[in-house]
């Protein structure tokens, strides 16, 4: 009976035995799939990725800071202004008897020429050369020698300035003394044309007293270009002088800017 009751037992732990590994079998397979997931836990370094694709799209303006500093190189030379319609800037002439800017791309130089007088009559005019007076002629003009500005200025205390039989200054004549045929009254058979377009009196830098502004028009009759100009005709205490811009070329904008620019320069000396 003892013997049967050992032999159960036994047969019962046997059979527990291999029960239990057949459970330890079983777990071993269940186990390894979750060890597997968590080796593949590395999935989520990847899920920022659509983040930094969306980082370099919202960097890529970036290239902005390119479209900024490059037109600064390919900018062309800032365009003058209205008051300085002149590239490359202007430079002061300073004389005895005035100072004026005029663009430091234009020459310049002086001569001493003889004072011609028009003498008008009632049914003609002569020419003749002023009795012992000369003219200070200084000439600025452009490259290409389409504009000029001038002044004539003559040391003498007379009335030089050419007239009619009543009186009326005759600018024709003045004009063309330098921008026509000097040797010939203006606006004479076979001479150049001249048209006085307004007079008015414009104030003078320097000095107490005004002077007449004169626009004029050269019609040509003898093939040469037109133009168009504006003066300043002085007459002061010890001297008398024309100051002049005229052009063949330039547009009415341009024309008037720099004209009024180097007019409105000109500073005259207090003894004028």
């Amino acid at each position: 009976m003892i013997l049967r009751g050992t032999i159960g037992v036994l047969v019962l732990m046997v059979a527990l035995l291999a029960c239990s590994g057949c459970t330890q079998l079983d777990k071993t397979p269940v186990q390894a799939p979750v060890n597997t997931r968590m080796n593949s836990t590395p999935v989520p370094v990847f899920i920022p990725s659509p983040t930094l694709i969306g980082q370099t799209g919202i960097v890529l303006p970036s290239v902005t800071i390119l479209a900024t500093t490059s037109p600064a190189v390919q900018v062309p030379p800032q365009a003058p202004s209205a008051g300085n319609p002149q590239s490359g800037g202007f430079v002061r002439f300073t004389g005895q008897d005035y100072s004026l800017d005029y663009p430091a791309a234009w020459s310049s130089n002086s001569t001493i020429l003889p004072l011609r007088e028009y003498r008008h009559s009632q049914f003609d005019c002569q020419v003749t050369f002023a009795y012992n007076l000369d003219q200070e002629l200084r000439m600025y003009s452009s490259p290409d020698g389409s504009t000029l500005f001038y002044s004539s200025v003559v040391n003498t205390q007379r009335d030089i300035w050419p007239r009619t039989e009543q009186g009326r200054v005759v600018y024709e004549d003045i004009f063309n003394a330098v921008l026509g045929n000097p040797g010939d009254c203006a606006n004479l058979e076979g001479n150049d044309a001249f048209t006085i377009a307004g007079i008015s009196q414009v104030p003078l830098a320097g000095v107490s007293y005004p002077g007449v502004r004169v626009d004029f028009a050269r019609i040509n009759a003898t093939g040469f270009a037109d133009g168009k100009g504006t003066a300043y005709v002085v007459t002061g205490k010890n001297h008398r002088g024309v100051f002049t811009f005229y052009s063949t070329t330039m547009d009415p904008d341009t024309q008037a800017n720099l004209s009024e620019y180097m007019l409105n320069s000109l500073h005259l000396d207090s003894d004028f």
